[in-house]
């Protein structure tokens, strides 16, 4: 099974396109919704820690790690924390255009 098609030619090793590996300065092909596309083929998915999805978020390092009854906080209260939250770079966006459209700055 191929790991993901593409339209078009190969630059270099056509047994490597779709595969998410190639060469710098390599085409990036059409990516078609009926094949699987992954930049490594392997039966393992690691889920993302908590400090990776703060940081995505924009948070500063665990930022959701509060104490619990003495004792650090578990992963699913973190990711239920950052899942119910807004990102932050996004949340300041809104909030510098809203002040700018409201003239607070210019």
């Amino acid at each position: 099974m191929e790991a993901g098609a593409r339209t078009g030619k190969s630059t270099d090793d056509p047994r490597r396109a779709g595969m998410g590996i190639g060469c710098p300065g390599d085409v990036m092909y059409t990516l078609q919704a009926g094949k699987e596309h992954a930049v490594g083929v392997s039966s393992d998915v690691r889920r993302l820690t908590p400090r990776e999805c703060e940081r995505l978020q924009g948070f500063p390092d665990d930022y959701t790690a509060v104490p619990y009854r003495g004792r650090p906080a578990a992963d699913s209260p973190r990711y239920k924390a950052i899942g119910n939250s807004m990102a932050v770079p996004v949340m300041r966006w809104i909030g510098a255009r809203i002040a700018f459209v409201d003239g607070l700055t210019t």
